[in-house]
């Protein structure tokens, strides 16, 4: 008898809630702690943050990112002993990259003044945070949106309690280590506790079928996300190169502002993903077909309705000298929408546990990003470092849908049709919000006609998507 897959509405709608509280107390705290820590001892914590979820991404394998596949190639009863043999595996491969780092860290530590202490409770960090991440994996593929939500939030409260706490009881001097405390001690602890229940639950350690099945496919995907760091990352670097500091910063706020967006698809596509492998495998393909055609509307018309409202409320957003970054959001949005229809491909991909094949693509897409920079930065300086990267990631929609199609000939559920009615219909936005920038009155009210449709089709079918 096939498992009945639940309505993805509800838990579509508290993974927004979710996203939208986190994304929130990002927002209040950035200002904070930067403000707390002045910016030098900022710069300090936030460079020891990007190590340790690099250490976090690299060392623990990527094995938390198979919780997905597992519940499609084993039965559901097993599910947790897969669980609890994976990140068994993950925390091994874990200790021994930090000891081998601590070797080789330890007599280069007064040569290159790397502090020993930051690199040791980084590494207990690292391992916290990825046994967060795995309990948030395993929630979302079990459809407990609503455990996510209560994990995510005690996460970031008692981060920013704790680290306001250390700030507060540290000297000015170093007070970045309240910050690094803050965060590590939670993490861990945290991590501790999730070790020790998904263990409990799960019963082993090592299991030589869930190994063998884990490590093909997790390996690649270390690569896929180096690459997609390189690929939302080089554009700033190549800007303060080729450009100035002014124009970097110009960007760096418009693509945070831009990023809202990328929120927006990131809290639909973590209900999104378990609901079309849940209808995969259970063989309801035009079940899955009509949800992916609301999703694709809901999403298309969003993207619109942002890039039609954005100009304004940018300009709330942001100080007077970052308004030349204005005219970039409609660019970045655009970028986004590719990333959507990408998304669609690359499930499918990881589905079949191609992540070789997602691998190559995305490291595709950055050394073409980085060329692209290049050059278009010369020639058009902030908005070419915005082009370069919109144009990367529909070059990646480009090279996924092929490898897709070509996985199973004819068993890919998407034709291309089905993505261009919205691609068309945001670049159409996007023309027409060039067109009438200086008349809001032109494009809100189209922005809100959009919103009225969207919530009419919304409740007739009783159903977000």
């Amino acid at each position: 008898m096939k498992n009945k897959t639940p309505s993805p509405s509800r838990i579509t709608i508290i993974n927004i809630i979710s996203s939208i509280i986190i994304q929130g107390l990002a927002f209040i705290s950035g200002p904070i702690f930067s403000a707390l820590l002045g910016p030098n001892n900022y710069g300090i914590a936030t460079v020891y943050l990007t190590w340790v979820t690099l250490a976090s991404t690299i060392f623990t394998l990527q094995a938390g990112g198979t919780i997905a596949l597992a519940r499609v190639n084993f039965p559901i009863e097993d599910q947790n002993q897969y669980q609890s043999s994976v990140l068994s595996l993950s925390t091994f491969s874990y200790i021994c990259f930090s000891a081998l780092t601590i070797i080789v860290v330890l007599p280069l530590s007064n040569w290159w003044n790397i502090d020993l202490r930051m690199v040791v409770i980084g590494l207990a960090h690292g391992w916290g945070l990825y046994c967060v991440r795995f309990l948030n994996s395993k929630f979302t593929y079990e459809f407990k949106a609503d455990r996510n939500l209560i994990l995510s939030i005690t996460t970031s409260l008692l981060i920013i309690g704790a680290s306001v706490l250390f700030i507060f009881l540290l000297p000015d001097d170093y007070n970045y280590w309240g910050r690094i405390l803050g965060q590590a001690s939670v993490y861990f602890l945290l991590g501790s506790g999730i070790f020790v229940y998904i263990l409990k639950n799960g019963g082993i350690l090592y299991n030589k079928d869930y190994w063998k099945f884990t490590l093909p496919i997790a390996v690649p995907t270390i690569f896929h996300l180096l690459a997609n760091t390189v690929l939302n990352q080089s554009d700033r670097v190549m800007l303060q190169a080729m450009v100035d500091n002014s124009a970097t910063g110009i960007y760096a706020l418009a693509c945070t502002f831009g990023s809202v967006l990328g929120t927006i698809w990131g809290a639909f596509n973590s209900s999104w993903v378990p609901f079309y492998y849940e209808y995969t495998r259970n063989g309801e393909i035009a079940e899955m077909r009509r949800h992916a055609t609301n999703y694709m509307e809901l999403f298309t018309i969003i993207s619109m309705g942002f890039v039609l409202l954005a100009r304004e409320v940018f300009h709330v957003y942001a100080a007077k000298s970052f308004w030349p970054g204005t005219d970039l959001i409609p660019v970045f949005a655009l970028g986004h929408y590719c990333i959507f229809m990408y998304s669609f491909p690359v499930n499918y991909e990881f589905y079949n546990k191609k992540t070789k094949m997602i691998a190559s693509g995305t490291t595709f897409a950055a050394v073409f990003n980085i060329i692209l920079n290049y050059v278009l930065i010369r020639l058009l300086g902030i908005l070419g470092a915005v082009l370069a990267t919109a144009i990367s990631c529909g070059l990646q929609f480009v090279f996924h849908y092929i490898c897709a199609k070509n996985i199973n000939p004819g068993e890919f559920p998407f034709k291309l049709i089905d993505f261009l009615p919205g691609f068309l219909a945001v670049a159409l936005t996007c023309v027409f919000y060039y067109c009438t920038r200086n008349f809001w009155y032109l494009r809100w009210p189209v922005g809100a006609i959009l919103g009225i449709y969207l919530m009419i089709k919304i409740i007739k079918r009783k159903e977000i998507f």
